[in-house]
């Protein structure tokens, strides 16, 4: 089983949830003319329910083409279909013109470039003052130490760094904060116990191994978060405008 396998029947591959996209949402405005780009769509929730609340067109991407297919179920099923357009590429080069959209959301991408990165390739496809919503995460304390940082840097091409970091790596990219909240540790904690609920029942239905690689990993990652993470680590939503 790899990550795909485990989360393709679940709505998110990252912590967060409708309340959180909708807590930067809301300060970013969305005609129903728009046409937005969605970054790591994962299975498509995110994008199905945007699409649905706002009434605008989607462009829903994810690195792995295997999930397409269940991007176009779960618009179908969400009466999205015709709103939500799957596409396969590569975060770091997506197949787009320069200045193609107004609004853009990447909920997690980020951290598999690095900030810096992510905001380097990702701008040229907003129009001038086009609004960029971007989550990554971070350490509270800058000096904490490798089992605070563990489990998420394992998946970041850089070390995780404070707020403070992060501001100074917006402003230099060509961005200006326009709005930012952090997702609640309750919400983490609803996230993780939806992930241990969904490996313990592939478990019982024989569909998996308790001692599958990737299911561990993420029992570990949940365990880590109620026994480390929790209060010393966050994941910061920012909504960015474009201003050169």
């Amino acid at each position: 089983m790899d990550r795909f396998e485990f989360f393709s029947k679940l709505p998110r591959t990252e912590p967060g949830c409708t309340t959180f996209t909708s807590s930067y949402l809301n300060q970013m405005p969305i005609r129903a003319t728009d046409r937005i780009l969605d970054i790591g769509c994962g299975g498509g929730g995110r994008a199905v329910w945007v699409a649905r609340s706002r009434g605008c067109h989607i462009v829903a991407v994810d690195r792995d083409p295997r999930y397409l297919n269940v991007v176009r179920q779960r618009a179908e099923e969400g009466g999205s279909a015709h709103h939500v357009h799957p596409v396969a590429a590569d975060y770091a080069a997506l197949p787009f013109p320069d200045k193609a959209f107004r609004v853009m959301l990447a909920e997690g991408p980020a951290r598999l470039l690095g900030l810096k990165r992510a905001l380097d390739e990702w701008r040229r496809l907003l129009v001038p003052q086009g609004l960029l919503s971007v989550t990554y995460p971070g350490v509270v304390n800058k000096s904490a130490p490798p089992e605070v940082r563990g489990p998420l840097e394992r998946g970041m091409v850089e070390p995780l760094g404070t707020l403070k970091d992060y501001h100074a790596t917006v402003r230099a990219a060509g961005f200006e904060i326009v709005h930012q909240v952090p997702l609640a540790a309750e919400l983490w904690d609803v996230f993780y116990i939806d992930v241990e609920r969904h490996a313990w029942a592939l478990v019982s239905t024989q569909q998996a191994r308790d001692d599958d690689p990737t299911l561990r990993e993420v029992l570990d990652e949940a365990r880590w978060f109620r026994d480390v993470g929790r209060g010393r680590v966050f994941l910061q939503a920012m909504v960015l405008r474009r201003v050169r």
